[in-house]
């Protein structure tokens, strides 16, 4: 009962990326070049996901943690500043109607 066991195919990301890329093309009927190129549809789909979802890591916003902390420390500058001149127009307002 020892059955043999189907080795599987290791695939080059070079591969991968041409027919992910083929298959992306207008016109192209993925069945046909998944029975082509000998890959399973639902491998086909899973590599483009891949590749789709790492182009936000080579398009994405490439910012430096410390420009983000800068970001972070103005806002929070802005806020306070936002409520001090919120507290002296009240004040104003305030004295205005003692006058």
């Amino acid at each position: 009962m020892n059955k043999s066991k189907k080795s599987r195919r290791s695939w080059s990301s070079s591969v991968k990326m041409r027919i992910v890329l083929k298959g992306m093309e207008p016109g192209v009927d993925i069945a046909a070049l998944c029975r082509q190129e000998g890959v399973s549809p639902t491998q086909y789909y899973s590599w483009k996901k891949q590749l789709v979802s790492s182009a936000e890591a080579v398009f994405g916003d490439k910012r430096s943690p410390a420009i983000d902390a800068k970001e972070a420390r103005l806002s929070a500058e802005l806020t306070r500043m936002k409520g001090v001149v919120a507290e002296i127009t009240a004040e104003n307002l305030e004295l205005k109607k003692t006058l």
